[in-house]
């Protein structure tokens, strides 16, 4: 589960901001995975319509619920339209609304993401990605791209970075070699349907339709700022 608080501060412990549309950030946590990310709100200062455009980020995002002090109807329209939850609190810090969401176990659908979530805050923040390379740029297809960087972070910093070449693109193949790999996230220029659905199946997270240099995508991502575009391939296995 995928949960977003909306924040004043890219901190834990800044202040929860009681406005969704216009909080200048939401600070993202993904019980399965334990990745917490800040993501700055680009609709934060939008001359109109800042809650629905909220609402609509949120959904690109593929959160599932969020936390924060109200939501208008129009925004809450969307986001009930994208099947993502609300729950409301009354302020206090992004850790102090996350730990009131622990006490609330109603609000979830789920029974185990919340008994893991406080365990989750204060445990390292670990993840390994893989980003389709072709020199020093992102490269535009998954399968057929000459090399793989591999990004090791550890609470928001690059641990390790380390390049393996493409062992050869064959169907179903790569997701399932990368998988041994250890990686928890893929990223690309293009994945076909069938790609991403068997790194679906590793529990591995796809994001496609990036580009640019392999160093700022990854930067960007550890930092909740990668914002992907439309997927370049729609045919690869």
């Amino acid at each position: 589960m995928r949960i977003a608080i909306s924040a004043g501060q890219e901190s834990l412990d800044g202040p929860m901001d009681s406005r969704f549309g216009r909080a200048p950030y939401f600070f993202i946590i993904d019980t399965n995975t334990k990745e917490q990310v800040s993501l700055r709100n680009v609709n934060a200062d939008a001359s109109g319509g800042a809650g629905v455009q909220t609402a609509q980020l949120m959904a690109d995002q593929g959160i599932d619920m969020v936390i924060t002090g109200h939501v208008g109807p129009k925004a809450k329209q969307v986001l009930d339209q994208a099947g993502i939850k609300v729950h409301t609190v009354k302020g206090g810090s992004v850790r102090e609304a996350l730990k009131e969401l622990d006490a609330d176990s109603a609000a979830l659908s789920e029974p185990k993401p919340i008994a893991s979530l406080t365990q989750t805050l204060d445990s390292p923040r670990r993840f390994k990605a893989a980003i389709a390379t072709d020199g020093s740029e992102v490269a535009a297809h998954f399968g057929h791209c000459p090399h793989y960087t591999l990004i090791h972070a550890v609470d928001g910093q690059i641990e390790k970075q380390e390049t393996v070449p493409n062992p050869g693109h064959k169907p179903g193949f790569l997701p399932r070699y990368l998988a041994e790999l250890g990686i928890d996230i893929m990223i690309a220029g293009g994945m076909g349907m069938n790609a991403q659905e068997l790194f679906a199946e590793h529990s591995i997270k796809t994001i496609t339709g990036v580009s640019g240099r392999v160093e700022d995508v990854a930067k960007q991502y550890i930092e909740g700022r990668l914002v992907p575009g439309s997927n370049q391939c729609d045919h690869e296995l």
